[in-house]
């Protein structure tokens, strides 16, 4: 339960073993190779060592081949018919067919450039087709001209086509023309919304008034370039170059559908190539004398005699120690199989730095707490178990979102349990049920409390036991302050807390509960506070002696911390009364056939609705409350994720084989 200790290795090597060596190493997936580039920037090593030439060019390489298998297969996925699942599992390969798979990736990289090739064609039949169809309607409106498009003059006439607004008077401007010439033919060829289309004919030697007068009415003549004939001429052209282009889409898109079949086998050449990439990076993480290798990196303390004894083999000079004090190091938690899921909460945040203690087993049972207090359903908490249940056992979960779903679970049966001790199930659809069909009342008692009833008595709770969760985040940092021989700051800036909101709690309530509790609050309050005061006056230099005073002025924080958790009240009497709500909404049609049907869908379509509005919200707000409340008090973060050297696959899962 905590950050793996992480150890510094070194090794040395002949040239020629480099190959075998990140092989065995890749295989032993436990180690994380560091980049050389400060070494190079180093005078002093940049006159022994230099990167070997040509490995940044295969990585380049890999990443091409890559890129290309990963557009190819997004084209084909897009024609696989097949029902995609919500979660996809990586499909298991054994180590023998795996690297099988890469002797025929010549055919297979042939295929790719199938694949790119017809969609290449596919793009270009598209542009050809939208090309087509804005040509189209850039004709339709000459459709019932019948005048050549390429005629602008002939030897007696000029022939003018183009537009003017729609809100210009035709009979207008040709009144203004016959008023000046007749020598000339204006036609309305159709007309839209925003234009009038028109032809004007004209002799020449009447061209220039007739063309001042179109002017003056907004006239914008057309060109049509390179088109011969009329315009139902040319659309008709184009409306057969659709059909042939539509022809030629159907086909190509029937190739590239063909090609789904080749869809397991571009996946396995992506990861064969993905795990050579990352061997060429590896590669590029080493310096090389001509002769000789170097590398260095990060291996968990627990394998360093594994690594250790694969150098030896492989004739290295290792060293392997631990890193210096304070150095950062690379982070990897270990948690028990119980309290793993939960790291995926933490790295939804941010990585505990190398210095820190991982949180996760603290905040854990929080977390699952508070969201059980918010949801608090037993039909609800039933429904997120088998959820989870179902998904983590269906083997299409790996990883991070395996952890997530499963610590769902985790929160179901926490939802049950409090579902219980608050008495609900799917809000009170028992007694609504019972009453509205059965004639008599069944009532889930609860075990505890009904929040709804006595509300106040939830929210005091919900505020102690916020109280308490500061409490442990505070003493989560005064061990770190113990741990690193700061026993002073511990005092100053945990327990004294401890005293001051305990004695308030107790001066203001808790003569109440006990008597003469309210006077021992009040003088656990004063030194609280007394030693918020004076302790930096000891231990602070300059300004910072009257540190205190700010210090105590923090009171108001935790206050507004504490009040917080006000929302786990909130939460729970916002799902609990909704789905109250619904279950009486859904009583309103009786209990006849009808009513009987529509009780089910309503209650069924409702409860469904309110399930995941309820389980978003205790899971934003109970991530809230340890992000915010919780890991503010101590929380550093900023770790740096250890990234050993493995084979990472995206679409094969290898199975190692027994030799």
């Amino acid at each position: 339960m905590a950050i793996v200790k992480m150890n510094k290795f070194t090794a040395i090597g002949l040239d020629h073993v480099r190959e075998t060596l990140l092989a065995r190493l890749i295989e032993l997936g436990v180690t994380e190779l560091n980049a050389q580039d400060a070494k190079l920037d180093d005078e002093a090593w940049a006159a022994l060592v230099s990167k070997e030439e040509g490995r940044e060019r295969d990585v380049l390489e890999l990443e091409n081949r890559i890129n290309a298998l990963d557009s190819a297969l997004k084209v084909i996925d897009a024609y696989d018919t097949a029902k995609k699942p919500l979660f996809s599992a990586r499909r298991p390969v054994a180590e023998s067919a795996f690297s099988r798979g890469a002797e025929e990736k010549e055919r297979v990289e042939a295929d790719v450039r199938t694949v790119l090739d017809l969609t290449s064609r596919l793009k270009e039949l598209m542009n050809a087709k939208n090309k087509i169809e804005t040509a189209i309607l850039g004709l339709n409106p000459w459709r019932p001209c019948g005048i050549p498009l390429e005629i602008q003059e002939t030897e007696r006439v000029y022939v003018f086509k183009g537009s003017i607004p729609a809100r210009s008077d035709i009979r207008q401007l040709k009144s203004e023309m016959e008023a000046v010439t007749d020598l000339f033919e204006l036609t309305l060829v159709s007309e839209d919304q925003e234009h009038q289309y028109v032809s004007l004919i004209c002799l020449k030697g009447a061209e220039n008034v007739t063309r001042d007068a179109l002017k003056r009415s907004g006239f914008s003549k057309m060109f049509f370039k390179e088109l011969t004939g009329s315009a139902a001429d040319n659309i008709a052209r184009y409306e057969s170059e659709l059909v042939r282009i539509a022809e030629n889409t159907m086909e190509t898109e029937k190739e590239l559908a063909a090609m789904v079949d080749r869809k397991e086998a571009f996946q396995l050449l992506y990861d064969y190539l993905t795990v050579e990439r990352d061997k060429a990076k590896a590669a590029n993480r080493t310096l090389t004398t001509g002769r000789t290798f170097y590398l260095d990196g990060w291996v968990p303390a627990a394998e360093s005699e594994n690594l250790a004894a694969i150098l030896r083999q492989q004739g290295c000079h290792c060293e392997i120690e631990e890193p210096a004090k304070g150095e950062e190091t690379p982070v990897l938690l270990k948690n028990s199989k119980f309290i793993t899921p939960i790291e995926s909460i933490t790295t939804l945040y941010d990585l505990p730095n190398s210095r820190e203690i991982d949180p996760t087993p603290i905040y854990g049972m929080f977390y699952v707490c508070f969201f059980g207090i918010m949801f608090a359903d037993i039909g609800y908490g039933l429904l997120l178990m088998g959820l989870s249940f179902a998904m983590t056992r269906s083997g299409k979960l790996e990883g991070g979102a395996y952890k997530f779903i499963k610590q769902l679970g985790y929160c179901g049966v926490s939802t049950c349990v409090w579902g219980v001790l608050f008495g609900s199930f799917f809000g009170n659809l028992l007694t609504v049920t019972s009453e509205t069909f059965f004639g008599q009342t069944i009532y889930l008692k609860p075990l505890l409390i009904d929040p709804i009833d006595d509300s106040m008595t939830v929210l005091i709770f919900a505020c102690i036991f916020g109280v308490f969760h500061i409490f442990v985040a505070l003493g989560v940092k005064a061990y770190g302050y113990f741990r690193d021989g700061r026993a002073l700051d511990a005092v100053n800036e945990c327990f004294t807390w401890y005293l001051l909101i305990t004695g308030l709690g107790l001066l203001i309530a808790g003569g109440t509960v006990l008597p003469g509790a309210a006077a021992i609050g009040k003088w656990m309050s004063v030194a609280g506070a007394g030693g918020m005061i004076l302790i930096p006056v000891f231990t602070g230099k300059g300004v910072g002696k009257l540190l205190g005073l700010w210090n105590l002025y923090g009171i108001t924080r935790y206050l507004a911390d504490i009040l917080s958790y006000a929302r786990l009240l909130a939460l729970c009497l916002a799902g609990s009364v909704i789905a109250q709500v619904f279950n009486i909404i859904a009583s309103i049609p009786g209990s006849g056939i009808v009513g009987v049907i529509l009780f089910i869908v309503i209650v069924t379509a409702a409860h469904v609705f309110n399930f995941f509005i309820s389980a978003l919200g205790a899971f934003v707000h109970s991530i809230r409350l340890q992000y915010v409340e919780f890991f503010g008090k101590f929380y550093e973060g900023k770790g740096i994720p250890f990234e050993p050297f493995m084979k990472n696959t995206k679409y094969v899962k290898i199975i190692k084989e027994e030799r």
